[in-house]
């Protein structure tokens, strides 16, 4: 079964599946656009599962993909304080710093997600609150897209 902070390869690139919504038909996953730009394909494979990407919001960062067999993801509305990202790449403890369409996290500079860590889940009480998109290495903080602009981006296909 698929699942939130599930990793996949796309071409050469590979990130993490932010979250999965109920689809119309199949299951819908979320992740950060820029990983499907770089590899130049709209198919990626989740753990031997195939995905079609079936649409797109670049001002947010954000692609959307059918594949089949998710356990769909709970999303909430983040809140100041206290977070966790974590995915199938391991989990680090943030700090939700200013919340609205786009979340800004403090991570410690010892503890910065990597390459290929885009797409990670950002959770509050086991729900997903958004997803990473980028990474400042200079100042120790993230950028998230924020649970609602996910499931706003998702509507026509939900």
């Amino acid at each position: 079964m698929l699942r939130a902070g599930d990793l996949f390869s796309a071409g050469k690139q590979g990130g993490v599946v932010g979250a999965f919504l109920k689809g119309k038909s199949k299951c819908i996953g979320v992740t950060a656009y820029h990983i499907i730009r770089l590899a130049r394909t709209k198919n990626l494979t989740i753990g031997g599962v195939k995905g079609q990407v079936v649409a797109d919001w670049r001002a947010f960062d954000l692609v959307y993909f059918k594949a089949s067999g998710c356990e769909p993801t709970p999303l909430a509305m983040p809140r100041l304080g206290p977070a966790r990202l974590a995915s199938a790449m391991g989990a680090r403890d943030c700090s939700i710093s200013d919340v609205g369409d786009l979340l800004s996290i403090v991570i410690g500079h010892a503890d910065m997600p990597g390459p290929g860590e885009s797409g990670t889940p950002l959770f509050q009480d086991e729900k997903v609150v958004g997803i990473l998109s980028s990474i400042n290495l200079n100042t120790g903080k993230g950028t998230i897209i924020s649970a609602r602009v996910i499931e706003k981006g998702a509507e026509g296909l939900i």
